[in-house]
């Protein structure tokens, strides 16, 4: 399928808890390993994060501090969490990275970062709720946000504060953003661990 069969056949919104998923309409995708290596396709992805993953959990290729699956249309994600949590989106970034780690070329991982497809402010925020519902994270900020995008929409960018909450071993945090040049809209989740 090409790119622009792919785009058209992308959904116009996502559902709360719900993967929407491309990857079964063949759209590309890239995995930068680090070094300008990549591979295609926009295949579904799941990372059971219930305890500290190792590189190979998360697909870190040896010698590399980072590991990026890339993908415009969207690439279905899925992380088991700690605390019997478990979310799912739909990405058009999916990172992780030990650059926190002693040694970031060869130790463990300590960051998983994702970014949502473009989505219009609606989405966004219940995308974000959904998200943040099944975090135990408080979702009030997010209706602040959506109010100053409302009255700002056109004026530049706007970004809801971090929110977040302890899950066992790791952090996470989400934030959700407004950009005002392209109207578009990006829900953005941080995993972290030490």
């Amino acid at each position: 399928m090409s790119r622009s069969e792919c785009a058209s056949a992308a959904p116009a919104g996502m559902l709360l808890g719900v993967v929407v998923g491309l990857s079964s309409q063949g759209c590309d995708a890239d995995v930068n390993t680090g070094d300008g290596e990549t591979s295609g396709g926009c295949k579904a992805r799941s990372y059971d994060l219930t305890s500290p993953p190792s590189r190979d959990d998360l697909g870190m290729p040896p010698g590399k501090s980072v590991m990026d699956v890339s993908c415009d249309e969207g690439v279905e994600v899925t992380f088991t969490l700690p605390d019997e949590a478990q979310v799912s989106l739909t990405a058009r970034r999916v990172n992780a990275d030990s650059r926190s780690a002693a040694s970031p070329e060869t130790g463990p991982p300590t960051t998983v970062d994702v970014h949502s497809v473009a989505l219009d402010a609606d989405a966004a925020v219940e995308v974000a709720s959904g998200l943040a519902d099944n975090l135990g994270i408080d979702a009030k900020p997010l209706q602040s946000w959506r109010l100053e995008v409302e009255a700002n929409a056109s004026e530049g960018s706007v970004d809801s504060p971090f929110i977040r909450n302890q899950l066992g071993y790791l952090t996470a945090e989400m934030q959700v953003q407004h950009l005002g040049t392209s109207g578009n809209n990006y829900v953005h989740l941080i995993l972290t661990w030490s």
